[in-house]
């Protein structure tokens, strides 16, 4: 009897994986819009950069986007964060809840000589990680048997990031950086029964692997009168995906360009508008045909401006807004979010440590669906410049 049911479930259990990459035939099964296909594109800004609404990426240093925005700095920093979100998805008047924690950055800088400064950083790329229960029934030998199936996937794809930024001049920078695009998806189903003493638990898991490269380029001119321009490009290379040794398949890291307009001409504020445009679709062929791949085009716009002294320096306040189209779909619908954003700088140590913090409102809607989400992204960061 067990055995009878053990060929229906394990088939399609020892495919966990390429189910999870399908994403289901509803955002609900996954209980989350943003993680659709690959996962949520996190994005990898500093909590600084996150509290603009990602406008100051192409020129804050300790995000791990525009090379040059390295160039010219003259002490060290370490720099760590985390960035837990609290997610509900409604539909239909029924909603569900779920919590996630990220580390999304860890990032090291350091001056070399002539205006050459070289960053070292590990961020999130691709965050694909939840939890599913299902109840339903199986029948074994002309018996209908309560089932409840819970399927674990924990994902992601991290960009491990070594850069140098060179200050040619006072107005002028430039950067150059190498990727590497690696992590992996674990998959878990388990199926249990109702008469817990007439049948035991059936587990099944899968895990893949992912391994790809990038060049990103970038560049900063000062136009004058406060305001400087800004642009940087990603060029990828192949990422593939590997069950134990073997390639399954094979795809593109996606190509990225970006472009910042800054005003600094304010003493004490900074205002940045900024866009970039990602070539999501060259993943396409990375994962299964039921998961659509979008390329996007995301806007920003913030503010950092001088508050009140704390510890005998300014406070910084932040404010920001984004629209973002998200990466992945199901086939037929796509995802977009909009992001409200609010931060402050802490001088906690003088110019030797600050503390930085960001908190971020997230409205996601799938077209095509009655689904919507909502998402609350706290950010806790701190630099930490040990005297040269």
């Amino acid at each position: 009897m067990i055995r009878t049911h053990l060929r229906s479930f394990i088939a399609p259990a020892s495919l966990a994986f390429l189910a999870a990459m399908a994403a289901v035939s509803t955002a609900s099964a996954q209980g989350s819009i943003g993680t659709q296909g690959f996962g949520y594109p996190v994005g990898g800004g500093s909590v600084r950069t996150n509290g603009t609404g990602g406008a100051f990426a192409e020129f804050d240093a300790l995000t791990p986007t525009n090379p040059a925005a390295l160039g010219g700095l003259a002490r060290t920093v370490i720099t760590a964060q985390a960035e837990p979100e609290l997610r509900k998805l409604s539909v239909n008047g029924v909603s569900e809840k779920s919590t996630l924690q990220r580390i999304p950055l860890i990032m090291l800088v350091f001056p070399a000589r002539h205006g050459v400064a070289v960053g070292l950083s590990a961020a999130s790329f691709l965050d694909r990680t939840f939890s599913t229960t299902t109840s339903g029934s199986a029948l074994i030998d002309g018996n209908t048997i309560p089932t409840s199936d819970q399927t674990d996937v924990r994902g992601a794809i991290n960009d491990l990031r070594a850069g140098a930024g060179w200050q040619i001049s006072p107005r002028f920078r430039v950067g150059v950086a190498g990727h590497l695009y690696t992590g992996e998806h674990r998959a878990t189903r388990e199926r249990t029964f109702a008469d817990t003493l007439a049948f035991g638990s059936v587990l099944d898991s899968s895990r893949v692997t992912y391994f790809g490269t990038a060049l990103s380029v970038g560049g900063e001119a000062t136009l004058g009168k406060g305001f400087t321009a800004l642009a940087s490009y990603r060029r990828g290379n192949e990422i593939n995906a590997r069950i134990r040794d073997t390639i399954v398949s094979r795809a593109g890291v996606p190509a990225r360009t970006g472009i910042a307009l800054r005003y600094d001409g304010i003493v004490g504020s900074v205002f940045a508008v900024g866009m970039e445009q990602i070539s999501w679709s060259e993943m396409a062929s990375l994962g299964s045909a039921t998961t659509t791949s979008t390329d996007a085009m995301n806007w920003h716009a913030g503010a950092e401006v001088a508050g009140p002294k704390f510890r005998g320096l300014p406070l910084l306040v932040r404010a920001g807004y984004a629209r973002n189209e998200l990466p992945f779909g199901i086939v037929g619908q796509t995802a977009k979010e909009n992001r409200v954003s609010a931060g402050l700088g802490l001088p906690v140590a003088g110019e030797d440590a600050t503390l930085d913090l960001s908190v971020q409102r997230a409205s996601r809607t799938m077209s095509g669906s009655g689904f919507k989400e909502s998402a609350w992204l706290l950010g806790i960061g701190i630099q930490i410049r040990p005297r040269n």
